[in-house]
């Protein structure tokens, strides 16, 4: 009886959407039982298991829509992806694969209160930025990399003489195979000049080739990290979905990482990362043309999807 009221306190239906009031209790998603995803990166298969995704339904346009983009059996390194700018677009072609939402409602038909988007894009050396001649199997390499990467897009954004962003922050190695690895970390937006309340973006790099890497980034909507009734489900639901991730290695890029073994014997990442004292370079960097430009505020508001 309890199961089947739940499903009913909680069925994603918005009568009229109430953003003011904070919610007393959220749930979500509607379906939550885990569901396989694989991604194809040349002979990579990435797998990860998240929830069915779900729009929240209305009459009155107060509902929430799924605009999902995924790559399905495509291969990602060949594949027609779509070109996005951004900051990190000076040394590094961007290249936007995979979009999910998942919600979580208020009691009663209340609707949407918060939500967690995931957004993944193919990260590839530009030519001309010397990055090409470099072997992102190399740990140390990939961890100049991910520093490049963090530097060009979070690290020239400021307010006067304040920065925008703090990061890396709780930087983690993930054993996402018996080789290559991955790393997590956060990222603190601060630019309202609150380093104790910041909106947090959680990241995910892994190498996929010699000059290419992945970066899947989970964004919470702005919820605050304070606001334990939301924040609580959110960052328990994004850290289900990244414990979940294993890569399988094919042979062709298992042997392009034992090359660097070969020179490199300890292929371990760094366990801790300090932060980054924003930006590296004084200069601010030039930005190629805007197509669209996914720098990190506009990372969860883009246009609706076409297939």
């Amino acid at each position: 009886m309890m199961k089947i009221l739940d499903w009913l306190k909680f069925f994603p239906f918005s009568i009229e959407q109430d953003s003011i009031n904070k919610p007393t209790e959220i749930r979500g998603p509607y379906f939550p039982t885990p569901r396989l995803s694989e991604w194809r990166l040349g002979d990579l298969y990435f797998y990860f298991e998240a929830p069915w995704s779900h729009p929240v339904f209305s009459f009155d346009g107060s509902g929430s829509k799924v605009g999902a983009i995924k790559p399905g059996r495509t291969n990602i390194l060949t594949g027609n992806c779509e070109r996005v700018y951004g900051g990190a677009s000076e040394n590094w072609d961007l290249d936007f694969f995979y979009e999910n939402t998942w919600y979580f409602v208020g009691p009663w038909f209340s609707g949407n209160k918060a939500s967690l988007t995931a957004q993944a894009i193919l990260v590839s050396a530009s030519r001309g930025s010397g990055f090409t001649e470099s072997n992102l199997f190399h740990p140390r390499v990939f961890e100049e990399v991910i520093a490049n990467y963090l530097d060009k897009t979070y690290g020239y954004d400021r307010s006067g003489k304040k920065p925008h962003y703090r990061g890396p922050l709780n930087w983690r190695v993930l054993p996402i195979s018996l080789s290559l690895q991955a790393v997590v970390c956060d990222i603190h937006q601060i630019h309202n000049g609150s380093r104790e309340n910041p909106s947090v973006s959680r990241l995910v790099f892994f190498p996929v080739s010699k000059h290419q890497f992945v970066r899947v980034l989970f964004d919470f909507g702005g919820i605050s990290i304070h606001d334990e009734i939301r924040a609580k489900p959110l960052f328990a639901l994004c850290d289900s979905i990244i414990d979940s991730m294993r890569l399988e290695v094919g042979a062709s890029t298992q042997a392009e990482w034992d090359k660097v073994k070969a020179i490199c014997p300890d292929m371990s990442l760094t366990e801790s990362f300090g932060e980054l004292p924003w930006p590296l370079i004084k200069e601010k960097p030039n930005k190629k043309p805007k197509e669209r430009d996914i720098t990190p505020s506009d990372e969860a508001k883009r246009m609706p999807f076409k297939p």
